[in-house]
């Protein structure tokens, strides 16, 4: 009798608890059903509402530098023409300066900058420079915009965690971010600046596998400390996925200084028309007589009366094959060897005449 009425006791304890087990569940279905009601999506589904606010140190820093990246809308002859990204980077009272990229803004009369308060301002074009891919505008708000703050780009290391914020596909996506890492520093990248096929300039550009698509081009791309490094401004797609280029922040900024205050980046000019001996034809070897066979160097078709390289001596006919000791391989290598001198500069060019070679010293203007 005693282990009957045992076991009897020990079935009712299982039953109870049995029982608030199943309570227990019923209550949170129901609080997940209220809450797959509270929170429908646009598009009708019903979604699970956040339980707990997780945050990071890369939402801190998104969210700090949010205000400052901007999307550049550029119309021409009243028709949308081109989208892309800007970063306010300086500000003067109600005045903002955004450096964003060349190549999104070429070819447009009108540009407007939506910020991501919802605003949009028609902004004025300062300067603008295709070699350096690089565009400085100017604005008048009403409201608040905080600028970026500058980093130094010297200072990043493969490896390095890095953040890209832009307005890929244009405004309905702006302010996406995407993280990576910095894949690769001092890359060289070959551009053609005039659509015919031939590379014309190289670039120095930081390579990272965050996401960068069409409309990001003239963004952000920042370090961990919120500051900005890099203005992204290119993609491979040819194929490959994860690879990413920025101008590097610290190359950039005399670039964009020069071309807020004058308009344009100073270079200096030697005052030839020349072509790459590698684009000449043997017919035109003939035509011109040009008497040699290499593929390398610059012939020089005519010599600007009065400028640097008439008054250091060059003449029509020469093939520059060296520019200051370095040798000249292609008409874009001149072009890279002329620009990273200065106005005032004396340099020496080693030309081919007459089979013979000989050194010029021309002071660049």
């Amino acid at each position: 009798m005693k282990r009957n009425r045992l076991g009897m006791i020990v079935v009712v304890i299982l039953l109870i608890v049995a029982l608030g087990t199943n309570g227990y569940l019923f209550l949170r279905i129901q609080q997940l059903e209220d809450q797959l009601s509270a929170h429908p999506t646009s598009d009708g589904t019903k979604v699970i509402g956040t339980v707990h606010d997780v945050s990071s140190e890369t939402t801190e820093v998104v969210a700090n530098v949010s205000d400052s990246i901007v999307t550049i809308e550029v119309y021409a002859g009243g028709q949308a023409y081109s989208t892309g990204s800007g970063v306010v980077y300086q500000k003067e009272d109600n005045t903002l300066y955004i450096v964003t990229n060349h190549h999104v803004i070429s070819g447009g009369d009108t540009i407007n900058v939506l910020f991501a308060n919802g605003e949009s301002v028609t902004a004025n074009l300062l300067g603008s420079d295709e070699y350096t891919d690089l565009a400085v505008l100017e604005s008048e708000v009403s409201f608040e915009v905080e600028p970026i703050a500058i980093g130094d780009s010297s200072l990043l290391d493969v490896g390095e965690t890095v953040i890209a914020i832009g307005s890929p596909l244009g405004s309905n996506y702006s302010g996406t971010t995407t993280q990576g890492i910095v894949s690769g520093l001092d890359r060289v990248v070959s551009v053609d600046l005039n659509d015919d096929g031939v590379d014309d300039w190289d670039m120095n550009v930081i390579q990272t596998d965050a996401a960068i698509n069409p409309g990001n081009s003239g963004g952000a791309l920042i370090n961990m400390s919120g500051e900005l490094v890099g203005i992204t401004s290119m993609k491979i797609s040819n194929g490959a996925e994860g690879i990413g280029f920025a101008i590097p922040i610290s190359d950039a900024m005399k670039n964009i200084e020069q071309l807020k205050e004058n308009g344009q980046i100073e270079r200096p000019v030697l005052g030839i028309q020349g072509i790459a001996m590698e684009s000449i034809s043997s017919y035109a070897r003939y035509y011109n007589h040009i008497d040699s066979s290499s593929t390398e160097g610059v012939y020089v078709y005519t010599v600007q009366n009065g400028s640097a390289a008439w008054k250091g001596g060059l003449e029509s006919g020469d093939i520059m094959i060296r520019f200051d000791g370095q040798d000249i391989t292609t008409y874009k290598s001149f072009l890279n060897l002329l620009y990273a001198h200065n106005p005032g500069d004396t340099v020496v060019i080693t030309v081919e005449r007459d089979g013979h070679e000989r050194d010029l010293s021309v002071t660049l203007e």
